[in-house]
């Protein structure tokens, strides 16, 4: 049997087996089976490509795209937005298009100002506050910001923003509060990323024995993830790396 034939199978089946896993009409078993080329094409456009359209991967690689065809096509249409209509919402959304941009100095002004009023406890203008503040080097303010984020909506300290507290807190030189900020984020924000941070300021602190055994659990997460997972985790791979490095150096 020609390869091309025996391709235009397994591409049939992959799409009966997605038909049958995802409950569809059972019409498209037999246009499948009996149509592998036809079938496939007709399912792929009628099915499968709107589900993927849908899915949050596509929505991210979509957004990622048009990032990469037009990175500052979202800086523009939030700016003009703003000027058309200068509510709150245009504001931070300006605000958050600019520190996406890398103009922090930029953006911080317009999250200060969202900051403010009836949405001085607004969770997204005070979350890219503190964003802003940490990387223009303010780190004591972007932990008061948080703070006041945290004192509002306790259940706010959890996933990146509990990783992002402990790690201004070890900024901050606050080692008894980095530690404490650390205990949570590891309870609640496990995995790669948090046990770098995690291993790399116990390393900083001198904590080397307790430090190792962590750096390389991130070395060995690390090897065993996905090539997606290490690419989303790299800074922290790193980092750690680098600490391991670092701490087998000092002996």
């Amino acid at each position: 049997m020609p390869i091309l034939a025996l391709l235009h199978i397994a591409i049939a089946i992959y799409f009966a087996v997605h038909a049958v896993r995802t409950g569809r009409n059972t019409i498209w078993l037999f246009a499948l089976l009996m149509f592998p080329l036809l079938g496939s094409v007709v399912y792929f456009f009628a099915e499968y490509l709107p589900e993927k359209r849908n899915s949050r991967v596509m929505r991210n690689t979509g957004a990622a795209l048009k990032t990469l065809i037009d990175p500052n096509r979202e800086l523009r249409e939030a700016q003009a937005a703003l000027e058309q209509t200068p509510s709150m919402g245009n504001r931070l959304r300006l605000a958050q298009a600019l520190l996406a941009a890398g103009r922090a100095t930029d953006a911080l002004p317009h999250f200060q100002a969202c900051a403010q009023g009836q949405f001085a406890k607004d969770a997204e203008a005070l979350t890219g506050l503190a964003r802003t503040q940490r990387t223009l080097g303010q780190a004591e303010a972007a932990l008061a910001t948080l703070d006041m984020l945290f004192a509002d909506q306790p259940a706010r300290q959890t996933g990146e923003l509990a990783l992002l507290y402990a790690e201004l807190s070890g900024e901050a030189a606050a080692p008894d509060k980095a530690e404490q900020a650390f205990a949570v984020a590891l309870a609640r924000h496990g995995g790669i990323a948090t046990n770098s941070a995690w291993g790399a300021w116990l390393a900083a602190q001198g904590r080397a024995a307790q430090a190792r055994p962590v750096l390389e659990q991130v070395a060995k997460d690390a090897r065993l993830s996905s090539s997606h997972a290490r690419a989303q985790n790299a800074a922290a791979i790193e980092r750690a790396a680098l600490a391991l490095k670092t701490l087998s150096a000092g002996g």
